[in-house]
C-alpha cells in the first residue's frame, strides 16, 4: 500500500477511536480528517467535499421535520399508549405490540434512532410496571426500530442506495428490506423465547393497566394525563396523524419525491398549528446530518485515495469470495460493535463490500447486503449505542449491571455468531 492509501487507514482507525474516547460526533472528527487526508494525497479540495451527501441531508432533515410535528403534539405518545393498552392484560403481547410499533415508525420514514429514542424509554417503564425481563422488553422493542428501518422510505436505505450507485453496483431495495425484515422478526422470536419468552406466555392474563406504566412526562413536557389518553385529542395531533397518513400516501400510491412530500407535510402543519420554530429547527437531528456527512466525505477520500482499491485487491486475492465476503461482515459486526451510530457503519461498510465483490448479480448483492447489513442490526443493542444506552437510562439501579452485562454480552455473541450464520444467503445464491 502507498503512503496515503496508509495513512487514510491509520486516520480512519483515530476518528473512531478518539470519537469513543472522548465522546465526540463521529462526523465531527471525521470532517477535518479528510480535508487533512486530502491535503497530504493531494486530493483537490472540490473532490473532498463532491462527497457531501446532499441528497441524504435534505431527506433526513426533511422527514424528522415532518415526524417532528407527530413527536411534538403528543401524537406518537397517544398512538403508543393505545396500542400498549389493546394487549388486554397479556403481557407476552407488550413486547411484541412496541416491535410493531417501532417497525412501523421505521418503515414510513423516522430514523431508526429516533424510533428507538420514542419506543424505549415507554418500553422500559412497561417492563417496570409489568414484571418482565428489562433485557427481553429491551431487545424485542429496538429490533422493531431496525425491522422497518430500510424501507424504501427510510434514511438508512437512501445512504445504501446511494453508495450502491456510487460504486457501480445494483440491487434490490424491495428484496433488501423484506429480507432484512425478515430476518429481524426470525432473530427477535428467538431472542424472545430465549430470553423467558415462554413463561411470559404461560402468565396468561394479569390484572393493572399495562398503559399506565407510561406515566411520567409526555412529549412536550406534556402531564401523564395526557400522555395516557386521559385528556382529549388535540387539533394538532389530529393534523399530525393525517399529515403522516398523506406523506405515506403521496410517496407509496402517488410516487411524489420523498424530500419535497416531507417538507410539503411538515411546512403545512407547521403554517397551521404554528408550534415553536425554533423548537421545531432545535429539534432536527443535526447530530446525525453532520454525521452521516462527515463519514460520507471521508469515504469519498478513501476512494479517492486508491484506498478501497487497494483493500478490494487484497481481500479479491483470497480467491474465495465467501471467504472475503465473511471477512467483511466480521469487520463490520466489529464496527458495529463499538461504534454508536449504523450510519458510520453503513458509510464505510457498503463501499468496500461493493469495492471487494464488484461482479455480483442484483441478486447476489442483495442477498451479501442482507448478510452485511443484518449483521449490523444484530450487534446495534451494544450499550456503546444508542438503544443499549436508552436501555441502561431507564432501568432501576438495582437491574444496571444485570442488564448491562447482558446487552453487552447478547451483542458480542451476535457480532461472533451472525456473520458465519448469515453468509449462507450469499453463498445460496452462488457467491
Amino acid at each position: 500500500m502507498s503512503g496515503p492509501e496508509i495513512l487514510s487507514l491509520v486516520l480512519l482507525v483515530a476518528v473512531f477511536a478518539l470519537a469513543i474516547w472522548r465522546d465526540v460526533n463521529v462526523g465531527l472528527v471525521a470532517m477535518p480528517a479528510a480535508f487533512l487526508l486530502g491535503g497530504i494525497a493531494g486530493i483537490p479540495k472540490e473532490q473532498i467535499l463532491a462527497g457531501f451527501p446532499a441528497g441524504i441531508v435534505a431527506l433526513i432533515v426533511g422527514v424528522m421535520y415532518m415526524f417532528g410535528h407527530a413527536q411534538r403534539s403528543g401524537a406518537f405518545d397517544r398512538v403508543v399508549h393505545g396500542i400498549v393498552r389493546v394487549s388486554g392484560g397479556r403481557d407476552w403481547v407488550l413486547p411484541w405490540s412496541l416491535f410493531a410499533v417501532g417497525a412501523v415508525l421505521s418503515g414510513i420514514g423516522t430514523l431508526p434512532s429516533a424510533t428507538v429514542a420514542i419506543v424505549l424509554p415507554v418500553a422500559m417503564r412497561v417492563a417496570r410496571n409489568r414484571n418482565i425481563d428489562p433485557v427481553l422488553m429491551a431487545i424485542v422493542a429496538a429490533h422493531g426500530a431496525g425491522a422497518g428501518g430500510f424501507s424504501p422510505m427510510s434514511p438508512w436505505a437512501a445512504i445504501v442506495k446511494d453508495l450502491a450507485a456510487k460504486s457501480g453496483v445494483h440491487y434490490s431495495e424491495n428484496l433488501l428490506f423484506l429480507g432484512l425484515a425478515g430476518f429481524d422478526v426470525l432473530s427477535t422470536a428467538v431472542f424472545f423465547f430465549a430470553l423467558g419468552g415462554l413463561p411470559l406466555i404461560r402468565r396468561g392474563r394479569t390484572e393493572g393497566d399495562a398503559a399506565g406504566s407510561t406515566a411520567g412526562t409526555g412529549a412536550g413536557g406534556r402531564p401523564a394525563e395526557a400522555v395516557q389518553g386521559a385528556s382529549r385529542i388535540t387539533p394538532y395531533e389530529i393534523g399530525s396523524l393525517a399529515g403522516l397518513g398523506v406523506f405515506v400516501l403521496a410517496v407509496l400510491v402517488l410516487d411524489l419525491n420523498i424530500v419535497f412530500a416531507a417538507f410539503a407535510v411538515g411546512l403545512v402543519l407547521h403554517l397551521v398549528f404554528r408550534p415553536d420554530g425554533r423548537r421545531v429547527i432545535a429539534d432536527i437531528p443535526w447530530g446525525v446530518v453532520m454525521l452521516t456527512v462527515g463519514i460520507l466525505v471521508y469515504v469519498g477520500d478513501l476512494e479517492a485515495a486508491g484506498t478501497l482499491k487497494t483493500i478490494a485487491g487484497h481481500l479479491g486475492g483470497i480467491g474465495a469470495p465467501v471467504v472475503a465476503a465473511l471477512a467483511i461482515a466480521y469487520v463490520a459486526a466489529l464496527f458495529a460493535t463499538v461504534e454508536s451510530s449504523t450510519v458510520a457503519v453503513l458509510g464505510v461498510v457498503v463501499p468496500l463490500t461493493a469495492a471487494v465483490l464488484p461482479h455480483q448479480t442484483s441478486a447476489q448483492f442483495t442477498a451479501l447486503l442482507i448478510a452485511v447489513c443484518g449483521t449490523i442490526g444484530g450487534v446495534a443493542i451494544s450499550p456503546l449505542h444508542l438503544g443499549g444506552g436508552l436501555v441502561l437510562a431507564n432501568v432501576d439501579d438495582g437491574d444496571h449491571k444485570r442488564v448491562f452485562r447482558w446487552l453487552l454480552g447478547w451483542s458480542v455473541g451476535a457480532a461472533v455468531v451472525l456473520p458465519a450464520l448469515l453468509m449462507v444467503l450469499p453463498v445460496s445464491f452462488g457467491l
